[in-house]
């Protein structure tokens, strides 16, 4: 069983341009995690897809491996979505980080030193991250429990960018 990351998006009701999400699940491949998808998605059905995919093997010098049983350790994984500006662009930019610390204030800590090379971080940024989820928690009430395990053997996050439609 491997842990996926998905960017979704699709459209949602009175919106003028399509919406995304990050989204986590679980399966053997990306394909298994489909059904689940769909029923994480709060938008039209009909327009549900995936912009970009892939397992999480490794975040922060730790490999990541799914159990049924409970973890001792006391690490968790944290997906953290930072908001910021570039001056140039007409939006606002996101960074998705995964990172591997004890609790989420620490992760915060050291997703906020990482922001230093964007130019105008988001109001909020300079104090908080817009979004932080432990993605042990997301997991745990299904029955799965992550494990890390420190690791110098470093792999490189290998993901699709790739429109493919996922609708009922």
């Amino acid at each position: 069983m491997k842990l996926f990351m998905f960017y979704i998006g699709g459209d949602c009701g009175n919106s003028n341009i399509e919406l995304h999400d990050i989204r986590f699940s679980t399966g053997e491949k990306a394909e298994d995690c489909y059904d689940d998808l769909r029923k994480q998605w709060w938008g039209n059905p009909k327009s549900l897809h995936l912009d970009c995919w892939g397992a999480v093997e490794q975040a922060d010098g730790y490999d990541i491996t799914l159990s049924k049983e409970p973890s001792d350790n006391p690490l968790k994984l944290f997906f953290l979505n930072m908001g910021g500006y570039d001056g140039k662009q007409f939006e606002e930019l996101h960074k998705n980080i995964l990172l591997v610390d004890e609790t989420q204030h620490k992760a915060i800590v050291r997703a906020l030193k990482g922001m230093r090379d964007w130019q105008l971080p988001h109001r909020d940024a300079i104090l908080e991250v817009e979004k932080i989820i432990c993605i042990n928690d997301l997991f745990e009430q299904s029955g799965y429990y992550i494990h890390l395990t420190k690791t110098d053997e470093i792999k490189q996050f290998e993901f699709v960018s790739k429109y493919v439609r996922i609708n009922a």
